[in-house]
């Protein structure tokens, strides 16, 4: 799955200008303060402002001077933070007919709210570009409380003047907003867009959250810290080929391991709790007090299995607490579940980097004098082109730890 085709960055944190291709898996290496979280916060910015809107979604990250790019001598220059996003969503959209969708927001004058309390203004504009139909497409621009529509094949009006509408409020996002426009205007095609964006899971598991029991009303979907896993992993069961396979993969992770069971848990609501079966143990193993590992590892392999994942999903440190031993059978998952959401991970091993197809990778470094992220820092073809050249005599892993691919301290 590749619902996400590029990603560019103009001011956002520490990336002033990146522009990224993404594939099905995509997995981020690079050394520490490199940039990788602000790509993965890049992506979650873009949730929140869907379901929360611009301003919240910016005071969660500490406000505009958090967000916006501070590194370098081209710092004044920054006041403007844009981001694109390609993607193949909508109907009638190709690789060759990409979705598109542009945010650009920068902060305004300052101005006194009742009770004494200061706020600066947002400016913000959008940009929709799409295909309304298997013939012509369409570009919705966005500028303050006006949306101007347009129907076209050449980024030009046609059929006499733009339509404008006063729909908005300034600072609310077309994005939020647009989906109520009756289908042929565009509303169905902006809501793609949109739904794109307010499912993107940014996944980072809570070790002592999964130990606990959970209600089972809570296991339709998995949460993004995986706090909810004993109801998942029991909804999961559900399906025995499914589960069988899960366990199969929980054993060569989790060292003697036989079986999953799971026990009621009484009380107020109906709950569930998760006991391991082990090898050479007399009673089974309560996930209170199972090792950090293993928690890590059921987590993960829950949200591998998940049959109806978002479309996109990013993984801070996926090899943390994982044996170098088991990153073969999570680069094979990690691909097979990416037939069903697309993935973005983060990892610091060379290991795992090793079992990694040059397509797949992606490079990080940060500028010594501006400050600012280099993603892809190692140029993605000739990464090709140097995997090639050895036939396997070295992995991708042994490449970057020696600095030949960059992204090293």
């Amino acid at each position: 799955m590749r619902p996400l085709v590029t990603v560019r960055a103009k001011n956002f944190r520490s990336l002033r200008d990146v522009k990224v291709e993404l594939q099905p898996l995509n997995v981020l290496v690079g050394p520490n303060a490199s940039g990788k979280s602000n790509f993965l916060d890049l992506i979650a910015f873009l949730g929140d402002a869907v379901r929360e809107d611009l301003r919240p979604a910016i005071t969660k990250r500490g406000g505009f001077e958090q967000v916006a790019f501070r590194g370098g001598a081209r710092q004044a220059q920054a006041r403007t933070v844009e981001i694109t996003v390609e993607a193949i969503v909508t109907r009638y959209a190709s690789d060759r007919a990409r979705d598109a969708y542009t945010l650009r927001f920068s902060q305004g004058k300052a101005w006194k709210r009742p009770g004494g309390r200061t706020m600066a203004t947002l400016r913000r504009d959008e940009e929709f570009r799409f295909k309304r139909t298997q013939g012509s497409g369409r570009r919705l621009t966005i500028n303050g409380t006006e949306f101007t529509i347009y129907d076209t094949s050449t980024d030009t009006p046609r059929k006499g003047k733009p339509r404008s509408e006063n729909l908005l409020q300034k600072e609310s996002l077309g994005l939020s907003t647009l989906p109520r426009l009756a289908s042929d205007r565009g509303g169905e095609q902006v809501g793609k867009i949109a739904d794109l964006f307010s499912t993107f899971r940014v996944f980072d598991i809570n070790v002592p959250a999964a130990r606990l029991p959970s209600a089972l009303e809570r296991g339709e979907k998995l949460q993004p810290d995986a706090a909810n896993l004993a109801a998942f992993l029991h909804k999961l069961s559900g399906d025995a080929g499914t589960f069988r396979d899960l366990v199969d993969d929980a054993r060569a992770m989790i060292p003697g391991l036989e079986h999953i069971h799971f026990r009621p848990v009484g009380g107020p609501e109906e709950a569930i709790a998760v006991e391991l079966e082990e090898r050479a143990l007399r009673d089974r193993t309560s996930l209170a007090d199972a090792s950090y590992g293993s928690i890590r590892a059921l987590a993960l392999l829950a949200m591998l299995y998940d049959p109806a994942p978002p479309r996109l999903t990013c993984i801070e440190e996926i090899d943390h607490g994982l044996h170098p031993y088991v990153f073969d059978r999570l680069v094979e998952r990690l691909r097979d579940a990416s037939s069903r959401t697309q993935f973005l991970v983060v990892t610091h091993s060379p290991a795992l980097v090793n079992r990694l197809r040059a397509s797949e990778l992606i490079v990080c470094e940060r500028h010594r004098e501006s400050g600012e992220t280099l993603i892809p820092a190692a140029d993605p073809e000739e990464v090709r082109k140097i995997e090639k050249k050895l036939a396997g005599k070295m992995g991708l892993g042994e490449l970057w730890f020696s600095g030949t691919l960059g992204g090293t301290p």
